[in-house]
């Protein structure tokens, strides 16, 4: 089969076009045709070799991987050849309490919350790929693969935090900082899909539009108005009852807190830095505020977020399509800041 490798950290340009083996299933796995792969955050800094240093190379990369079931390994069941599925991310056991309770993200026995498809094993910038049968979900003619790529790294993690994490209820005000990004402007369409009134914080103009257009009643740049001032002048002084912060860097994450109303709920989806960000404030016990996660997502999460899809109630953000040969170039306008939405390789 012919599969993009990276065979050394570093630039876009690592990314090789290659021959190499077709993958064989092993018991519990199936051997996937790759219809269709997203590009995210994620995959250029592991690229780049800041995420997981530690992994050894060469590795094929590619998380968020939808395509047909070519064939099954040994002990394989209800799945058969021929299947249109979208693939989760996060490798588990399928045994342990989290995963018995829906939130295989935080899997006890197998990953130690790190172990991934695409980084700790081959992924989806290939032509096929071998994946356990259980991190495959069941994909609707009615949603292309080009769409359903996005659900595992993107908009599934976004659904989780809206409906799940922040419990967004009809009405609420939800401040959503780094809207303009890939994930902020699927987030946009997850929260109005909850009944919330969407404040977009973007940092340039440049996606206000993409922003409006997914759907965000209020869309604003915080190099224009500070996120604290702005949320409550627009909320009556009260501030918002749902933040999700895509960022999660110390100034926005301090701008986050001071933007929640009592009893809000503020969700961190970007990666936390390390130090004294939040040494207990006051307000955490007088006005009752919550401060939590938002990992990836699980087989319920993506599953729910194809439904959304196929409804109509969320539309995926392509803005441009590659071959899959072209890794590299894909790699290289999302860097540039070329991508408004999700960029996706197509086999």
């Amino acid at each position: 089969m012919r599969a993009v490798v990276l065979r050394e950290y570093g630039p876009p340009e690592n990314l090789k076009w290659e021959e190499m083996p077709t993958p064989k299933p092993q018991a519990g796995e199936v051997l996937l045709r790759v219809g269709a792969v997203s590009v995210d955050l994620f995959q250029m800094v592991f690229r780049s070799g800041r995420a997981m240093p530690h992994v050894k190379l060469p590795r094929i990369m590619g998380n968020g991987i939808a395509g047909t079931v070519e064939a099954l390994g040994p002990d394989v069941k209800n799945i058969a050849p021929g299947e249109r599925v979208v693939v989760c991310n996060n490798l588990s056991c399928g045994n342990c309490r989290y995963c018995r309770a829906g939130r295989e993200t935080l899997c006890l026995y197998l990953n130690n919350h790190t172990d991934m498809i695409g980084a700790h094993r081959d992924g989806g910038y290939a032509e096929y790929v071998s994946i356990p049968a259980r991190n495959c979900v069941p994909l609707p003619e009615s949603v292309s693969f080009e769409q359903a790529c996005l659900v595992p790294n993107t908009i599934g993690p976004v659904v989780k935090a809206c409906s799940g994490r922040a419990g967004i209820r009809a009405g609420e005000h939800v401040l959503i900082v780094g809207a303009g990004g890939g994930m902020g402007l699927h987030a946009i369409q997850a929260a109005r899909a909850c009944g919330g009134h969407v404040i977009a914080a973007i940092r340039s103009n440049r996606t206000a539009s993409a922003a409006r257009e997914a759907g965000a009643d209020i869309v604003f740049s915080t190099n224009e108005r500070p996120i604290v001032e702005a949320v409550h002048e627009l909320t009556g002084g009260l501030g918002a009852d749902v933040v999700l912060d895509f960022v999660g860097q110390r100034e926005t994450l301090q701008a986050s807190m001071g933007a929640l109303a009592p009893a809000g709920r503020l969700v961190i989806m970007g990666y936390f830095p390390k130090g004294g960000v939040l040494e207990t404030p006051t307000w955490v016990f007088t006005e009752e505020r919550t401060i939590t996660g938002n990992r990836s997502a699980g087989r319920q999460d993506v599953a729910d977020t194809v439904a959304l899809i196929r409804n109509g109630r969320i539309k995926p953000i392509v803005s441009r399509v590659f071959p899959l040969k072209d890794a590299a170039l894909a790699h290289g306008a999302f860097e540039a800041g070329e991508i408004v939405g999700r960029a996706v390789l197509v086999v």
